[in-house]
């Protein structure tokens, strides 16, 4: 070989020793609460974030011009299809990234989820010219997951090479929290052995207060039934909620279970109406038998169908209403309930620690109440009081926002 060849090959070989994978990547960040994964490029550097947004990392200096990574959490009120978060960005994108200009188009899973990406060239405020990749995962109907990613424009091939390798590393389903399975097996026991309490039947009212402003109740019933031959609760649970710009949601849930939860069957509607967005009509059918759950879903003019297996102590959303108040009137002591909601795939957790009854001075008065420190997930603790037969007295969120407050069928509807 020529020295002149020799030479020419020179900066390659080192640039090769210096850094052989440009693209290098650090250990997964993982978050147990919102159950993912993913690994970020090494060396990067992690600046403030707020509102939705989990991360926000930006490449050291003299690396990679412009270039920077968030990623956000989305949770909708009402289901929607990656077809339709598509379009949204598709008729947003100009008036949100200054000259957009799409390059190129493709869906693809991300992590076993329905995934669309979109590389696109758009302009900074102060005029740079800039690459970006955007990336909608959607995990379930109603969440979803965006990774942005964004260099100079010169720099497209890099950011959508770096971009890809995150991607590769999304994960969901991580191994589930030992402590917390324990606790839901024990909860599950609890339930199954609770002696049936027929003076639970009935119907109760409750009024909705957020901000100090009554937006709202909830009414509730509960009778007694044969629910597939066997012995258990018929249940009718209906939620009106308005907002203070005028929006209304509306749900309304109807089923029947059996004590020990082996049986549930729910039909589910919502109808959410805002002054500025068409209305949303949803509706599901869903059974858990032994196990087993199969949901019919019909939204956006689509009707999907959905089988799975479903661990043991799950517990469908509106069904938890009434299994509360049971879960209330056992001994007392920490216990976990595994709920799935409509048209929601994977289950959430909420972490009970309920007291012995006890005088509580509540709106004025004193009364025998059993105390519930309640944390759903990924929220601060909510305090629920019950009375003694298992009614319950009120619930109160954070900071005391929202209130829900046990009354008379006049006062609920009363505006």
């Amino acid at each position: 070989m020529s020295p002149t060849i020799l030479l020419a090959l020179v900066p390659a070989f080192l640039h090769f020793v210096q850094d052989p994978d440009p693209i290098r990547m650090s250990p997964p960040v993982k978050s147990e609460e919102y159950d993912f994964e993913i690994a970020l490029p090494a060396g990067w550097e992690t600046s403030k974030t707020s509102g939705q947004v989990f991360f926000r990392i930006q490449a050291r200096a003299g690396t990679l011009a412009d270039g920077a990574a968030w990623l956000r959490y989305h949770d909708s009120n009402h289901p929607v299809s990656l077809a339709f978060l598509t379009e949204n960005f598709r008729s947003h994108a100009k008036t949100e990234y200054p000259g957009f200009e799409p390059f190129s188009e493709n869906s693809a899973p991300v992590g076993g989820f329905p995934a669309y990406r979109c590389v696109f060239f758009a302009k900074a405020k102060d005029g740079r010219e800039l690459a970006f990749v955007h990336t909608v995962i959607q995990r379930q109907l109603q969440e979803y997951f965006i990774l942005d990613a964004v260099a100079a424009k010169r720099e497209k091939d890099r950011i959508v090479a770096i971009a890809d390798k995150m991607l590769a590393t999304f994960r969901s389903g991580l191994a589930p929290n030992r402590e917390r399975e324990g606790r839901i097996a024990r909860t599950a026991a609890v339930l199954k052995s609770a002696p049936a309490r027929p003076g639970m039947a009935g119907t109760q009212w409750h009024e909705l207060i957020i901000a100090k402003r009554k937006l709202g109740w909830q009414k509730s019933v509960l009778r007694e039934a044969r629910v597939d031959g066997v012995p258990g609760w018929e249940f009718e649970v209906e939620l009106r909620q308005e907002d203070v710009d005028g929006g209304m949601r509306s749900d309304a849930a109807k089923g029947s279970f059996t004590a020990d939860g082996s049986i549930q069957h729910v039909e589910f509607h919502r109808v959410v109406e805002t002054p500025k967005d068409p209305r949303v009509e949803v509706k599901e059918s869903a059974s858990l038998v032994k196990g087993e759950y199969h949901a019919m879903r019909e939204f956006l003019d689509m009707k999907v169908e959905k089988k799975f297996a479903a661990p043991e102590g799950t517990i469908l959303g509106d069904i938890a209403v009434i299994m509360r108040r049971r879960l209330a009137l056992a001994p007392p002591g920490k216990y976990t309930l595994r709920i799935l909601d409509p048209f929601r795939d994977l289950a959430t957790f909420e972490e009970w620690e309920t007291s012995p009854p006890g005088r509580i001075r509540v709106d004025g008065e004193d009364r025998e109440l059993i105390t519930a420190l309640v944390t759903p997930a990924r929220q601060d603790p909510w305090e629920y009081l019950y009375d003694p037969d298992g009614t319950l007295h009120r619930v109160k969120g954070p900071k005391g926002v929202m209130i829900l407050r046990h009354c008379t069928e006049e006062e609920a509807r009363k505006r």
